[in-house]
């Protein structure tokens, strides 16, 4: 997954040849991956932008419980401390979201199951119940999932036919690269921690 956002970053700056394989080195049997992965995107654009704010919304909650559930999973008080200020920051951010747009978020409330990059919570937390979870892990996770959502919510600031719906993705733009900042400090810290 860190790598499908590495390449839709590069894909974003232009760069041509970009492949991302399924499965990683260890599916590699030779020969040369083809094709554009998606992932979604039509999901987004087809619906009106009500229908769009409310799925971002849901994302983001999505988000915060996985961050909260993970923290009761856990035993060690850092990683608890860094999962308590990520569903913060969630918290946090729908917050700003329905101070801005109160009226896109009346009406039926969308499912919050998918994560803001469109991942999976329930697959996320199968995948964490049979480990320790580590703030080396949650760095990760929060970086994969936050790229994911930058990449996204520029894609469909691009797409948008609207004034509005422009700067709401652009809005989100800037809060995933608040995140991302964010976590780069926090890895910056963990990794200062294990050369000492």
């Amino acid at each position: 997954m860190r790598s499908k956002a590495a390449a839709q970053l590069l894909r974003k700056a232009d760069f041509q040849q970009i492949y991302n394989m399924k499965g990683g080195i260890i599916a590699y049997e030779g020969g040369k991956a083809v094709g554009d992965e998606a992932f979604g995107i039509e999901y987004f654009v087809s619906g009106d932008f009500s229908d769009v704010f409310r799925m971002s919304y849901a994302m983001e909650e999505g988000l915060q419980q996985l961050y909260l559930l993970l923290a009761e999973m856990c035993d060690e008080r850092d990683v608890k401390h860094l999962l308590g200020r990520l569903a913060k920051f969630e918290e946090g951010h729908k917050a700003k979201m329905k101070a801005l747009f109160p009226a896109e978020l009346t009406g039926e409330q969308v499912s919050s199951d998918s994560l803001e990059g469109g991942f999976d919570r329930q697959q996320l937390l199968n995948h964490f119940q049979s480990r320790k979870v580590t703030s080396d892990d949650v760095i990760q996770l929060g970086m994969m999932l936050e790229t994911q959502a930058f990449d996204l919510y520029s894609r469909l600031a691009e797409k948008a036919d609207t004034a509005e719906a422009k700067d709401f993705f652009l809005f989100m733009v800037g809060e995933e690269k608040q995140h991302l900042k964010f976590l780069s400090d926090e890895y910056d810290k963990v990794i200062g921690a294990g050369t000492q």
